[in-house]
């Protein structure tokens, strides 16, 4: 059993979150990538945006480089335009 937690904890560790409101295309791919940049092959990102157009940029971009693919897209707040985009380092 100390090998699944032992998984478990370096999975907990592999998380990272950027918040990246504010920011519009090029710069929200460019925060993505240098993020992703100092991540492990498997190791999830976690990124809060608020502008529209890099909830199709960021993945495409994403793949386009081998960097990431999308696990998921989440909106944080109805009423604010934030969302959550869940990659996972390729």
């Amino acid at each position: 059993m100390p090998v699944i937690k032992e998984e478990i904890e370096k999975e907990s560790r592999s998380n990272k979150i950027i918040d990246i409101r504010g920011k519009i295309c090029p710069l929200t791919f460019v925060y993505t990538k240098l993020a992703l940049e100092k991540m492990e092959k498997g190791d999830i990102l976690e990124v809060i945006l608020d502008f529209p157009p890099a909830l199709k940029n960021i993945p495409n971009s994403c793949m386009r480089q081998d960097l990431a693919e999308l696990i998921e897209i989440k909106k944080l707040n109805s009423d604010d335009k934030t969302w959550k985009l869940i990659l996972k380092k390729l």
